[in-house]
């Protein structure tokens, strides 16, 4: 079975884990700070602040923007939940805009209807890596004063007329989970647009404490806003650093081999979801639109090749049944018809060769 993801793991991790573990400084220090650094660097913003978890990058977002009860948060249902439930845990009203059938991506002409006083964050999600309009909405954010914040657990590398994803909104959170592009068993970060914010950060993600504060004990230190324990420790910080020698050869793969289906599979039962020439995807997914998903996932399997549709519309899940919206029709439309083929790293051209020919041979119901 071609499998539809796959964990990256570098030749020589097991050597590089034993000599963090052997060194017995296994939590938050010398191989976190670095990889911070570096995934700085790779991102082109300083205001890189790792995190054990993307989910936990956007609840420390929802504190930096001082989220509470009575607040609004516009966002996708287009997503894996852990996008809306730090939101939602804050006591703010979750009000869901539509999506752009073509693309999953939130529409921008759906957030200007659900934006009102009460807004205080717009959080969008890249789909499969494929950047949101961001111009239209960070103009909106403008107009209305309010924050932008960025799932970008799909768009590692993913650019927007030219520039990387985590330079655009106010807040980016990105995920190292088990496949994403890049993984360090689990992990984030969250790339903030104000040196402030970062530096805040920081501190919350360690209980509200300063590690650069120089005394004889941090305990010594005063805490005037609690936090988390919200923290990369080492030894995933040094998986990390070891992924970061590949990253690039990884996330070429996926663009070049989404690139090949984007070309070859012609299929009016098979539709992809769109591309647009201003911006490049970091092709995490490759989506397609199907009329019966499940006789397209069967007819796949039989045929050696996995799928699935990844996420869900969040408004299944009874935890946001408060949020019900019935005039969100291109959410529901994209929900029943998406399903996700295979694109990574670990395709061979025999792979993609047999994933063209069998989705072209696809003849529906």
């Amino acid at each position: 079975m071609i499998p539809l993801m796959k964990v990256h793991s570098p030749p020589n991790i097991g050597e590089t884990l034993q000599s963090v573990w052997d060194s017995g400084f296994v939590t938050e220090g010398e191989y976190s700070d670095r990889f911070e650094k570096e995934f700085a660097d790779y991102i082109g913003n300083p205001n890189t602040v790792l995190t054990n978890a993307c989910t936990n990058s956007l609840v420390l977002a929802g504190r930096l923007i001082g989220l509470r009860e009575g607040d609004e948060v516009i966002s996708t249902a287009m997503t894996c939940m852990a996008t809306n439930g730090p939101f939602h845990n804050t006591g703010a009203k979750l009000v869901f805009a539509d999506i752009d059938p073509e693309t999953g991506n939130i529409d921008p002409e759906s957030v200007k209807q659900k934006i009102t006083e009460r807004t205080k964050a717009i959080v969008l999600v890249h789909w499969g890596g494929q950047p949101c309009d961001l111009d239209e909405i960070l103009a909106i954010a403008k107009e209305h004063n309010v924050k932008v914040v960025e799932d970008a657990a799909h768009a590692l590398r993913s650019t927007y007329k030219g520039v990387r994803i985590g330079n655009h909104g106010d807040f980016v959170c990105f995920s190292f989970q088990a496949v994403k592009h890049l993984t360090t068993a689990d992990g984030g970060a969250l790339v903030c647009k104000s040196e402030e914010d970062a530096i805040r950060a920081r501190k919350l993600r360690w209980f509200g404490l300063d590690r650069k504060f120089k005394c004889s004990s941090r305990w010594d230190q005063d805490i005037p806003e609690y936090g988390f324990k919200f923290h990369m420790n080492n030894t995933n910080a040094v998986v990390g650093l070891e992924q970061m020698k590949y990253i690039d050869g990884l996330i070429d793969s996926h663009i070049e081999n989404a690139a090949f289906l984007r070309k070859n599979i012609s299929n009016p039962h098979v539709k992809v979801t769109k591309s647009k020439a201003d911006r490049v995807s970091a092709s995490w997914l490759f989506s397609v639109l199907v009329e019966d998903k499940e006789h397209f996932r069967n007819y796949l399997a039989d045929n050696g090749i996995a799928s699935d549709q990844a996420h869900v519309n969040n408004l299944r899940y009874s935890v946001f049944k408060e949020y019900q919206d019935e005039s969100l029709t291109n959410l529901k439309y994209f929900d029943k018809r998406l399903m996700n083929i295979p694109c990574g790293w670990w395709l061979s051209e025999g792979d993609l060769n047999h994933i063209t020919q069998v989705v072209n041979n696809y003849e529906g119901l």
